[in-house]
């Protein structure tokens, strides 16, 4: 599972790039500021999700959400510490089981 660390600025930084294989992406706040995260370019600061100091958002594909898209973070001020994980792999059909059917009665 691939892990790294961005520095996330005042302009768009650039988080996670379109990648359709992507499963799982998990965004941690390690600075000391509120990053804010878009699949957006376009005012991030302002219509951007916030994650705050020590706080983290997971998007899972099989939960319904799309961690393929790509994704930009920026802060208000200065600089701050994101932690990013990614995985891979393919997603299962569903995560319910089948429902139950009984057997046809016998004549």
């Amino acid at each position: 599972m691939p892990m790294r660390s961005v520095t996330v600025t005042t302009a768009s930084t650039p988080v996670l790039s379109f990648n359709n294989r992507r499963t799982t992406a998990s965004l941690t706040n390690n600075g000391s500021a509120t990053i804010f995260i878009n699949s957006s370019q376009a005012d991030i600061t302002t219509n951007g999700y916030p994650i705050t100091v020590g706080g983290s958002i997971d998007f899972i594909r099989a939960l319904g959400d799309e961690p393929q898209l790509a994704m930009y973070a920026a802060v208000a001020t200065g600089t701050e510490n994101l932690r990013v994980i990614e995985q891979y792999g393919s997603v299962p059909e569903s995560l319910t089981p089948e429902p139950f059917l009984p057997l046809p009665l016998e004549a």
